[in-house]
């Protein structure tokens, strides 16, 4: 697994990188203490992932944005 770093101050993150972290034990998961999270994904991935995402974010109350395929669609304006 690789991670990379996104350095925004306060609201910094970290991105993990790899094949099958889905199925294996995650540090994000583990220490996640969030009571609600929100999957956003499109038409295309949401089908073949979203469920095993949601499935392992255990404890929180999961919600789902299903955006179309397609760059256009990645703005805030389609989240309002």
């Amino acid at each position: 697994m690789q991670t990379v770093n996104v350095d925004l101050a306060n609201r910094s993150y970290t991105v993990y990188i790899g094949s099958g972290l889905l199925g294996k034990p995650h540090p994000v998961f583990d220490t996640c203490k969030a009571s609600t999270a929100l999957i956003v994904s499109n038409e295309t991935v949401a089908p073949l992932y979203l469920d095993r995402l949601a499935g392992a974010l255990t404890g929180a109350d999961v919600h789902s944005l299903i955006l179309p395929d397609g760059e256009s669609y990645k703005t805030a304006e389609q989240w309002l």
